[in-house]
């Protein structure tokens, strides 16, 4: 790929799920360009502050090694998804209600 990246992930949603764990594969993975998207300007700007959105041990380093690297957090949804190879869903599971 003339970007220089092996393969493109986005993941779709940046809570609790998408975010730590699609972190941990760009540390990984440097040569695999990670975009985890969301529609919450708020929750993509938290993820691009020192100040992250959750807390994890450890994943302050995780993200300031590899944000603007290979690890992106972007609310551009449409654009992201043309550009990936792979596209994972980490959103809420409703719950059955009766």
């Amino acid at each position: 790929m003339s970007d220089g990246f092996d393969l493109k992930i986005c993941c779709m949603g940046a809570g609790y799920v998408g975010g730590p764990t699609m972190a941990v594969i760009a540390a990984k993975c440097p040569k695999i360009r990670v975009c985890v998207v969301d529609l919450s300007q708020k929750q993509i700007d938290a993820w691009n502050s020192p100040d992250l959105p959750i807390y994890e041990p450890g994943l302050p380093e995780v993200v300031e090694g590899c944000r603007g690297k290979n690890l992106f957090f972007s609310t551009d949804i449409d654009a992201e998804i043309k550009k990936a190879d792979i596209i994972f869903i980490s959103v809420n599971t409703p719950t059955k209600t009766m």
